[in-house]
């Protein structure tokens, strides 16, 4: 087997990572070895790249090294293959983070310390960078409730509760596609993983436990988490003691679990171990019953909640979800399990969370919308996770309000000024040739549409021109009702489903292209004020932008949030655009373009797929990158024709 060395792993690395040319002299500098010794290394490097058959680094006279552009995704696959990603030397600070606490979490495997210098000495960083990079490391275990304790002189550890830790290696080892080589570091060998999968298996089928596909996954890598610890001779684990059922199906299933692994495994469980896995199977607790919630949890906080919210987004976006009873009850088996997970600590996993974000970003919205309800209410933090899970049902209830919306006949009262027998016969007329597509809700003179509340009604089809405009759009047709008059109402008709040209949207007097703001508050007043001041909204609509952004943060990730109105009114459709002049905090993470959409809610059914193609051009960093580098209206215009 083809094998790299430290340092030869090193200088590939320094040139995988660089896309100039590198000479001698600095990779000598970067690794403390004279210059001959960097030809000889790579002289080295290219035969064992050559023995795995990949192209050589290449030697220009004047320049230095290089690895060409054509051979850097081949040797970059090929040296994975055969070493870990986080050998490769991160160059970013984002990237250096991630690796630190990665490899924090590969040596709370192991019961190993790390000194500050280390760090420093395998990042190619001085102490200075690493301590400003650590600040950030220490923020993010914060929020895992997590703190590096320091050993004497060996340097720095993990210390927190041993389910946040295990939460931790979860997320940047397991899920975080470090490509690290997990069967080493959780030292179990395949035997073993398929004795705990066929024992967990075998024990919640017999003890018939509902559990989600999600849920046994997650709950197979915790157990082998546990199980690494426990033969890394873990003396340092802090678990906190709760109460339990122990007369419960699901402590009785964990107790078998746990019994069994180790009459198979020869490893004692203690009974902490035997608790986790009993909140691993409790969170999971009617994740699949099939029974009607709604009759039981009527009174309950949660089902009360949940009708609040649905009166909420029925006033914002003119989305009825108040008679839905599949989400309502698919909601309330959700969170019955869900909050009962996070109360314990004890995360849940959600694989889709990256497709859901990028196909479903108007459904996250209003999943937002009830988690922040539900954290104000139950003084809690709802994770991603948990909101892509939420976002789902939102995506079902969508679907069935589109249905009936597109099902539904279309109610019109009809002008017609020529007597009765036209009438009757211009009525029939148009229920017969539009079938089931309309229902005629009456027949009036012109001076009668004074008197008619249009409330209840979609359309005007009149035979005469009307002297004024209503509330709702008009179609003139001749009263005989010729092919051509039903072509008109049919256009109308569907109008909607074409209504929106996103690149029609954008109007230039709306792109701030370098906005010198330094906080959320100046940027959104800064882009409405000039909303308001060219007639595009009115004051109420102002104050709802802000409104709606107190209520769940707009960011959809990348550097890229999604203001959007909720009340008032909307003169005129557009969509602003602000490029911020340096990255400001918004509140989950940094953001630097701002797409502050304006709809009318009347059109709100459209904002699915407008969100949608909005998100298709900014669904990864390098666009939002260019996007930025570009700050020309022309660019936005043709990126969105």
């Amino acid at each position: 087997m083809v094998i790299f060395s430290d340092r030869q792993k090193k200088v590939l690395s320094l040139l995988l990572k660089s896309d100039d040319y590198i000479k001698s002299d600095y990779i000598s500098g970067e690794l403390n070895i004279s210059t001959k010794t960097v030809q000889r290394e790579i002289k080295s490097i290219n035969t064992l790249l050559s023995e795995l058959g990949a192209d050589s680094i290449k030697s220009y006279r004047g320049k230095g090294y290089a690895i060409p552009l054509e051979s850097k995704t081949s040797i970059q696959m090929i040296f994975k293959d055969y070493e870990d990603k986080d050998a490769l030397i991160p160059n970013m600070q984002q990237a250096r983070i991630e690796w630190i606490i990665r490899k924090l979490a590969v040596l709370s495997m192991e019961e190993k310390e790390y000194t500050l210098e280390r760090f420093a000495d395998e990042l190619f960083v001085s102490l200075t960078t690493l301590k400003k990079d650590m600040n950030s490391v220490k923020e993010i275990l914060q929020s895992y409730t997590i703190h590096l304790a320091k050993v004497s002189n060996k340097g720095v550890r993990l210390q927190g509760e041993e389910r946040n830790i295990r939460q931790l290696i979860v997320d940047y080892l397991v899920l975080g596609h470090s490509e690290l080589h997990l069967e080493k570091i959780f030292s179990m060998s395949s035997t073993d993983k398929a004795f705990v999968e066929e024992i967990v298996i075998s024990n919640i089928r017999k003890y018939h436990i509902p559990i989600t596909d999600i849920g046994f996954r997650n709950l197979i890598i915790h157990v082998e988490i546990a199980i690494a610890r426990l033969r890394s001779a873990n003396t340092n684990i802090q678990q906190k003691i709760i109460d339990i059922e122990v007369s419960s199906i699901e402590y009785k299933c964990a107790k078998s679990i746990a019994e069994e692994i180790e009459s198979n495994i020869y490893l004692p469980i203690p009974e902490n171990e035997v608790v986790n896995i009993y909140l691993h199977l409790l969170g999971q607790k009617r994740m699949l019953v099939q029974e009607n919630p709604l009759e039981t949890a009527i009174k309950s906080p949660e089902s009360q909640l949940i009708e609040r919210v649905l009166v909420e987004i029925n006033e914002m976006y003119q989305l009825d979800f108040r008679e839905d009873v599949i989400l309502k009850n698919g909601l309330i088996l959700h969170l019955e399990s869900a909050l009962h997970r996070i109360r314990l600590n004890m995360p849940i996993n959600n694989e889709l969370i990256e497709e859901i974000k990028m196909n479903y970003p108007f459904p996250m919205q209003l999943a937002k919308l009830l988690a922040g309800s539900l954290e104000k209410a139950f003084k809690l933090k709802i994770d991603l996770n948990e909101i892509g899970f939420l976002t789902l049902h939102f995506c079902g209830a969508l679907e069935r309000a589109n249905t009936v919306e597109s099902s539904k006949e279309i109610r019109a009262v009809v002008v017609c000024t020529t007597g009765l027998g036209t009438s009757v016969l211009l009525k029939a007329k148009l229920q017969s040739k539009l079938q089931s597509k309309i229902k005629v809700m009456g027949i009036y003179a012109l001076y009668q549409l004074e008197d008619i509340d249009f409330t209840s009604t979609d359309i005007i089809i009149t035979t005469v021109p009307l002297s004024k405009k209503y509330s709702i759009p008009d179609v003139v047709i001749t009263p005989i009702v010729s092919d051509r008059d039903i072509k008109k109402i049919q256009d109308l008709i569907t109008y909607g489903a074409d209504e929106f040209s996103i690149s029609d949207l954008f109007y230039e007097d709306l792109f701030f292209e370098e906005l010198d703001c330094t906080t959320k508050k100046e940027c959104l007043s800064v882009m409405t004020e000039k909303l308001l001041h060219l007639g595009f909204i009115d004051e109420k609509c102002q104050d709802s932008i802000f409104a709606r952004e107190e209520m769940a943060t707009t960011e959809i990730g990348n550097g890229v949030c999604v203001p959007h109105n909720m009340e008032g009114n909307v003169f005129r459709s557009s969509i602003s655009i602000g490029i911020v002049k340096d990255p400001i905090l918004w509140e989950v993470g940094e953001v630097q373009l701002i797409i502050m959409v304006i709809v009318d809610k009347h059109t709100i059914r459209e904002y699915n797929d407008l969100f949608l193609n909005i998100y298709e051009k900014i669904d990864f960093q390098y666009k939002v990158d260019e996007f930025i580098k570009q700050k020309s209206f022309r660019y936005l215009k043709k990126l969105f024709h």
